[in-house]
C-alpha cells in the first residue's frame, strides 16, 4: 500500500474557552484536546482556570491527500476536559470543525461550539493557518502599469 501524499501543514492555536460547563462548586483545572487524522494533542492544564481558561498553545498537524478518506481526514475535533487527580478526567464538551474551507482560504479564527448529550457546554476559540507544500495558484491580476514602472521619470530638460 502506498504512503498518502502530504499536501501541507495545519497550524492550530487553541487560545481560550468561555462559558465551560462546571460540574462542581470548586474551580476546575481544564485543558483542551485536539484530534486530526488520528493524531491527538493536548494543551497544558490551566490550574483553577474555571469556566474561562486561557491556553495559547500551538500544534502542527500534517495534512494528507488520501483518496476515499479525505472526508474523514478533514474534520478537526476539539474537546475540553476537567483534570481529576484521583479519577478519570471529566469531559466538559466536544465540538468539530470542517477544515476543508481552511485548506482553501488558508486561515480560520472563530469560536467553536462545544456540546455534550446534555446540550451546549461552552465555546473554544481556535486560530488555524494552513501552509501548503505547493506554491499557491496565481490569483493576482496583471499590473496595469508598463513593465518599467519602477524606473525614474524621464526629465524633459
Amino acid at each position: 500500500m502506498s504512503q498518502p501524499k502530504e499536501i501541507g501543514t495545519l497550524v492550530v492555536v487553541v487560545l481560550k474557552a468561555r462559558h465551560l460547563h462546571q460540574p462542581s462548586f470548586y474551580k476546575q483545572d481544564p485543558y483542551a484536546q485536539v484530534i486530526l487524522c488520528g493524531q491527538t494533542k493536548k494543551t497544558k492544564v490551566t490550574p483553577k482556570g474555571g469556566q474561562h481558561p486561557e491556553w495559547d498553545d500551538e500544534f502542527r498537524f500534517p495534512v494528507y491527500a488520501e483518496p476515499g478518506k479525505d472526508r474523514q481526514n478533514r474534520v478537526l475535533e476539539v474537546s475540553c476536559y476537567k483534570q481529576e487527580a484521583k479519577a478519570e478526567d471529566v469531559l466538559l464538551g466536544k465540538g468539530t470543525v470542517d477544515i476543508e474551507e481552511t485548506l482553501k482560504s488558508g486561515e480560520f479564527d472563530d469560536w467553536v461550539q462545544l456540546e455534550t448529550s446534555a446540550g451546549a457546554r461552552g465555546e473554544v476559540y481556535l486560530e488555524m493557518t494552513f501552509y501548503a507544500n505547493s506554491p499557491p495558484p496565481p490569483t493576482r491580476r496583471p499590473s496595469k502599469l508598463t513593465p518599467d514602472r519602477l524606473a525614474k521619470p524621464v526629465s524633459h530638460y
